[in-house]
């Protein structure tokens, strides 16, 4: 950077957001004959059907689950505890199966007990030589795991660094000789996802 002969550095701040997809978050579960369909949007189709299969006391081969692609699989709809889906089955639970159950939240229901998008700042500089072209490449970046205490923290952390939160800064599609890319992961306990 210090032999450039032009610098340029910019920051942009990205703020918690709700995912909120733009259908409510619903479920329906119904038991019949030591079986259970499903009937639900989901982002992670195989934690929703062990987390239904667990609270039901089945075997997950004992639960067909339909995936809606509606609106958007995702937020809540991906929670490592597969939160609707549990709600909805511990419903089928309590009521023996008696019945076919849905379950609809409301909006509030969803943001107010939801995990968000983390906030994320990322603070860049790059330096320029005579013609413009960028020699230096400095890229820093701050924001919370939405991987870190997951299932997938193995796969993905590694040597402390999250894939996800460097994924288009750690890995530029263009040549730049002087490449720096640093990533600092705060632990400040809102729910992320």
């Amino acid at each position: 950077m210090a032999a450039a002969k032009r610098t340029l550095q910019a920051e942009y701040e990205f703020p918690y957001l709700a995912h909120a997809p733009m259908e409510p978050l619903d479920c329906v579960v119904h038991l019949s004959g030591g079986r259970c369909e499903v009937w639900m949007g989901s982002q992670i189709q195989t934690i929703d059907q062990g987390t239904i299969a667990h609270v039901l006391g089945l075997t997950p081969d004992k639960v067909q689950l339909h995936t809606l692609m509606a609106g958007g699989s995702f937020g809540r709809r991906a929670t490592p505890t597969a939160d609707v889906a549990f709600e909805t089955a511990s419903i089928v639970k309590a009521i023996a199966g008696r019945a076919p159950v849905k379950l609809l939240w409301t909006r509030e229901d969803d943001i107010r007990g939801g995990r968000y998008r983390p906030l994320f700042v990322h603070r860049l500089r790059a330096g320029l030589d005579d013609a413009g072209r960028i020699v230096a490449w400095e890229h820093r970046i701050v924001g919370q795991s939405f991987i870190k205490g997951t299932p997938f923290e193995p796969m993905v952390i590694k040597d402390g660094v999250d894939a996800t939160s460097v994924e288009g800064g750690a890995n530029l599609p263009y040549a730049v000789p002087n490449f720096f890319c640093d990533l600092h992961s705060p632990e400040v306990g809102v729910p992320t996802l």
